[in-house]
């Protein structure tokens, strides 16, 4: 009987979504980290560690040497990018011994593929960074002494970047190669001495409004919860 209100679940969404399949909608994503979930993040990296512990994401440098600059991403892949029209909240976020924030990046294609590049600007809670490849960082051209914030919003569209921190404007800029987001990510940064080797971070919701779902994505993603039903 179960199996049967399946299928009509299905039959019903099919035909609501094939009316509606020309365009695409913009849907609100969130995460409190209430329990791990690889199918939505991955984390790039080998020096630290992620842990989602009593609703929050947490996460803890691991250096491997002394004197190395260590620069990791807790990749959000529950929607594949490109992004574009986007805010970010995050609410609760700090970090002791480290930065900790947001990375927007963009691939740039070259003439030899093995040489792609991608492009980073890094909003952490207390500065910000330009990148490419998360190697070579240029200079901050802000810089504030926030370690810990209870609201940082990160809001994106068509090249325009508009960065704010407990309800204050802190940033606000348009780099016009930066026509898309290609991926969205946590980022973990420090540096590590010969006195200090290790530094957390953590926060305690992730939200995304205005990720644009097409109607296929929103079928793929309801009939893989409606197989995840009990039999």
């Amino acid at each position: 009987m179960k199996k049967i209100v399946r299928v009509f679940k299905l039959a019903v969404i099919i035909c609501t979504f094939l009316i509606s399949l020309p365009g695409s909608d913009a849907v609100l994503w969130e995460d409190h980290f209430e329990q791990a979930a690889k199918e939505d993040w991955q984390h790039i990296g080998k020096d630290s560690i992620w842990t989602v512990e009593d609703g929050f994401l947490k996460t803890e440098i691991q250096a491997q040497a002394q004197w190395s600059a260590i620069f990791e991403l807790y990749q959000f892949i529950a929607y594949p990018g490109p992004y574009n029209d986007f805010t970010i909240t995050l609410e609760t976020i700090g970090a002791a011994r480290a930065r900790f924030g947001i990375a927007l990046a963009k691939h740039f294609d070259t003439t030899v593929p093995e040489m792609d590049e991608h492009g980073y600007y890094l909003f952490f809670t207390n500065d910000m960074y330009a990148s490419r490849d998360g190697e070579v960082l240029i200079e901050p051209g802000q810089r504030w002494n926030t370690d810990e914030l209870q609201q940082m919003e990160l809001h994106f569209k068509d090249g325009r970047f508009q960065l704010s921190a407990d309800g204050e404007s802190r940033i606000d800029f348009t780099d016009a190669n930066f026509n898309q987001v290609d991926s969205i990510a946590f980022i973990l940064a420090g540096f590590i001495t010969e006195d200090v080797n290790v530094g957390n971070a953590w926060v305690d919701t992730f939200t995304i409004d205005g990720l644009a779902v097409s109607p296929i994505r929103k079928l793929a993603t309801t009939w893989a919860s409606l197989k995840q039903e009990d039999p």
